[in-house]
């Protein structure tokens, strides 16, 4: 039977159970990649947040022997409602509302007496009791979207592609630094290129944070490495902070930084066996996961910035030569 001390224990380890199924997971593995159906880590948080919700209306009316008016409740509606509660608020938010839910219910239930866990009330024709029609289904509910979660993982560590991801960035590297090889060297120094910023200035931001992505790559892989100081959340102000450092360097100094960091980057790329790409770590940023999602925000950057070179590069083609 246990004790109520026992019942929030079991509480307790199974909430545990679900968050650390998730944990050391990237920002995008929790808000972007769908666990199964359309249902990201994110969301099957929002759904549990629903269902505790609901537990804490349902509790009161059974301790008040009211468990007839417990209203029926359709699965899916409450579902998709939760989901759509949550689907504009962050990842932090959503977390901490999930710890929330769930202490109301352990406070709730710390204040009954025992013989209340097990009292049977008639509901709609049925016995049903705080034990069956709450903590039982709490605790397989919240082990099963565990179990879920753990499978999904080891399927996503299978599905990594280390060919396709180091494709990719040899890819998007090419298109940028081809674009950048048809600039004279006058039209890399406008500051009006990019927003504020020259073509070297853009060339330097990206030699700095591929630099500060390598070394969190080389952490991650050896955590015997330095970590690198994780940025703040504000990226335009590191940003601004990086570009103020690099205002006196010239062309042909951003531009061999950006050539030098690349080489380190096949070098590092080049020597990682298959399941080196899934080795977990911090992040130069409030973030953890692979490896091989880190390798893929490098390529990533330069697709960020290709528009910008595009831009300006059309603008220059069709100027009039002097």
């Amino acid at each position: 039977m246990g004790t109520i001390a026992s019942i929030i224990a079991d509480l307790k380890y199974g909430r545990t159970m679900l968050l650390e199924s998730f944990e050391g997971l990237s920002g995008r593995e929790r808000t972007e990649m769908p666990v199964y159906d359309d249902w990201t880590i994110k969301d099957v948080l929002a759904h549990i947040i629903g269902w505790d919700e609901f537990v804490l209306e349902v509790l009161p009316l059974i301790v008040q022997d009211r468990a007839d008016e417990i209203a029926g409740v359709d699965a899916e509606v409450l579902n998709r409602q939760s989901q759509l509660a949550w689907q504009d608020k962050t990842f932090a938010q959503v977390l901490a509302a999930v710890q929330s839910s769930h202490q109301q219910i352990l406070d709730f239930v710390s204040a009954l007496d025992h013989v209340e866990i097990d009292k049977r009330h008639k509901r709609n024709g049925r016995i049903v009791t705080i034990r069956s029609y709450v903590i039982d289904i709490m605790l397989e509910h919240e082990r099963q979207h565990a179990l879920e979660i753990e499978e999904w993982r080891k399927q996503l560590d299978q599905t990594l592609d280390p060919m396709a991801i180091r494709e990719e960035l040899l890819k998007s590297r090419a298109e940028f630094m081809n674009i950048l090889d048809h600039f004279e060297d006058d039209d890399v120094l406008d500051k009006s290129a990019v927003g504020t910023w020259s073509i070297s200035d853009v060339v330097g931001h990206l030699a700095d944070w591929e630099k500060i992505m390598l070394d969190g790559a080389h952490h991650i892989y050896d955590p015997s490495q330095p970590a690198p100081l994780p940025l703040a959340d504000n990226t335009q102000e590191w940003n601004a902070i990086m570009a103020a450092e690099r205002v006196d360097k010239s062309w042909p100094e951003n531009y061999h930084d950006l050539r030098r960091v690349q080489m380190e980057t096949d070098s590092f790329v080049a020597a990682l066996k298959p399941g080196d790409w899934r080795l977990r770590g911090p992040y130069p940023w409030p973030d953890t996961g692979t490896l091989a999602e880190l390798i893929t925000n490098i390529a990533e950057h330069y697709i960020d910035h290709l528009p910008g070179l595009e831009q300006w590069y059309a603008k220059k083609s069709h100027e009039p030569n002097p």
